[in-house]
């Protein structure tokens, strides 16, 4: 395994696993299994995977998974699931920004009009997985459901674009001198 990859996972887990416990104290969603309504970790770990692919979800993933975990005494099903949801969006948001050949460093009105719209199919996403598993093991119900998703999507597209859209307009320029960044 190549330890820069390793790295990159490492440095972002390490970032958002505080992001994360501060958000869900800051901002819970009461009834909601560690929900936040402003989900600060996400703008990181959107701009980790924008720059450094798989490596920079990994890490998202990795701390979601820790925060949830035992800091917060939720069943393995409910921190795995938050977990594996926090892999899902940034890569989504990675594949729209691929699939339309849209940049990071968002200097072109297209870049930001995909980056806008790729943060929010890739919340909405996120919390459709998330709530939909929640509701299909009994741990929510049809109304919390609702709104589950609801404020996932509010919640974390918020976040991303308020923590996101300043870190890849100042910083890309410098990460792209980066050997792991991916858009080369």
């Amino acid at each position: 395994m190549d330890v820069k990859k390793i790295a990159i996972t490492g440095i972002t887990a390490g970032l958002c696993l505080p992001l994360a416990l501060f958000a869900i104290i800051l901002v819970p969603i009461p009834g909601l299994p560690a929900a936040s309504g402003f989900w600060i970790p996400a703008g990181f770990y959107f701009v980790m995977t924008l720059w450094f692919g798989l490596w920079g979800a990994l890490g998202g993933h990795i701390a979601t998974t820790i925060a949830m975990g035992y800091f917060f005494g939720y069943t393995l099903h409910i921190w795995m699931n938050g977990g594996i949801g926090d892999l899902i969006a940034p890569l989504v948001c990675l594949i729209i920004f691929k699939v339309t050949k849209a940049r990071p460093d968002l200097r072109a009105r297209k870049d930001i009009a995909v980056w806008v719209v790729a943060v929010v199919i890739s919340s909405l996403v996120c919390g459709l997985w998330v709530h939909t598993i929640h509701l299909f093991f009994g741990i929510i119900t049809w109304p919390s459901w609702y709104i589950g998703v609801l404020t996932y999507l509010i919640g974390d597209t918020m976040a991303v674009l308020a923590v996101g859209t300043p870190l890849l307009k100042s910083l890309t320029d410098y990460v792209k001198q980066s050997p792991m960044y991916i858009w080369k």
